[in-house]
């Protein structure tokens, strides 16, 4: 019994400890399952910011897992919105660590200045950041069009552009990104190796990069494209 008891010890322990280190990001991104449940151990000003302008667009440009969360979002989106006038909404995380643990998931997402803004207008685009070393995007939310007009212009600059799986496909109609007037948005997801490339020596705090105006560029280009169809 002894030995079986210290060889569950080797084997877990160990085993646990990866998965805490490693594979940790779904626990942590679960954590709260609604804003109201976050405040409740968070503080605003001190763990997150909330940062938005509602310019009256008819697309309004999302960055809800941004600052510290997924690194590299807050700064596209807000990018994109004040190159185009368009309404943004941010919601930063700003631990000096940890921040993941502000992650709600897009479907249960529901802080009312967010809600409200993406459900008054047409279209809206949401800015993610997924894993990976290698630099890629992947597309998914239930509007087909506005998508379509991403994907070209971000192939026509080079970009590597893929279809979005089913896990964060973004085509829940409970996801955030969808809550708008058409009930359909688009999700972009940028891999770390990309979210790395916008800045210089991969460092939020140093000047952006020709990648980062490339990228914003051709989002520019496919929002415009879209925004003839309406």
């Amino acid at each position: 019994m002894k030995k079986y008891k210290r060889f569950m010890y080797i084997v877990f322990v160990p085993a646990i400890l990866f998965l805490f280190l490693y594979g940790g990001t779904s626990y942590l991104s679960s954590r709260y399952s609604s804003y109201e449940e976050l405040k409740e151990h968070e503080e605003l000003h001190e763990d997150y910011e909330i940062n938005y302008s509602q310019r009256d667009s008819d697309i309004t440009v999302i960055a809800i897992h941004g600052g510290g969360i997924e690194p590299g979002t807050s700064e596209v989106a807000k990018g994109l919105a004040d190159r185009m006038d368009l309404s943004y909404y941010l919601f930063e995380g700003i631990k000096p660590k940890g921040n993941m643990i502000l992650h709600i998931e897009s479907t249960l997402f529901d802080e009312p200045i967010g809600r409200n803004m993406v459900q008054e207008s047409v279209s809206a685009l949401s800015i993610h950041g997924y894993q990976g070393e290698e630099s890629m995007i992947f597309l998914g939310g239930r509007n087909e069009a506005y998508r379509d007009a991403i994907r070209d212009a971000l192939q026509h600059r080079g970009f590597a552009v893929e279809d979005a799986p089913s896990h964060i496909s973004g085509m829940s109609e409970d996801n955030i990104v969808n809550d708008t007037q058409l009930g359909e948005g688009v999700q972009l997801e940028l891999t770390a190796g990309l979210r790395d490339s916008l800045f210089v020596n991969g460092d939020r705090s140093e000047d952006t990069t020709d990648v980062y105006d490339e990228l914003v560029e051709s989002l520019e280009e496919g929002t415009n494209h879209y925004l003839e169809m309406l």
